[in-house]
């Protein structure tokens, strides 16, 4: 055999190569890149390509719920340029698939936002602000004992400046 003809073997992939080999073949899937690019690039086929994402997904390695949402509208995102594009040249069959995609927007849309959780801990921070804001209001409002005389400089506590209007003339 000629060993000149032959590719050279790249070296096997330790855990840590494979992480990062996932880490950037899901990079090029959010960015747009097709399957053969992408393993042009990574130089596998791209049943390989196929089988590292399957693999991914199964096993829940990529970011879930909303995140795994957001990629879905950012994937979507050229393909209703497209659509767009060929609706407002005219083309009346490519009314269905932009209706399709627009479906498919909107239903990752949802899927995007953010899940609030209201647990016990927030519930008592919630709480605990509301007996702050409780406890202040009831201060003002209750009366204040008469200020002891000769200690302070006036009687009269010390007047507040009111609010003026920007534009007025009086402002400098």
């Amino acid at each position: 055999m000629d060993c000149g003809t032959s590719p050279p073997k790249r070296p096997k992939l330790n855990p840590h190569g494979k992480a990062l080999r996932r880490e950037r073949i899901f990079e090029r899937v959010r960015g747009g890149w097709s399957y053969e690019a992408i393993a042009t690039e990574q130089r596998v086929t791209p049943r390989r390509i196929r089988q590292i994402i399957s693999e991914a997904l199964r096993r829940r390695e990529v970011d879930g719920g909303p995140e795994q949402a957001m990629l879905q509208l950012v994937r979507l995102e050229g393909a209703l340029r497209l659509g767009a594009e060929a609706v407002a040249a005219g083309d009346i069959g490519a009314i269905g698939p932009y209706l399709n995609v627009l479906d498919r927007i909107d239903r990752y849309r949802r899927g995007a936002a953010p899940v609030q959780v209201y647990d016990k801990a927030s519930r008592d921070r919630l709480f605990a602000k509301l007996n702050q804001i409780a406890a202040r209001l009831l201060a003002e409002t209750e009366p204040k004992p008469p200020a002891a005389e000769g200690g302070s400089h006036g009687a009269a506590a010390p007047e507040r400046n009111e609010p003026r209007p920007l534009d007025s003339a009086a402002s400098p």
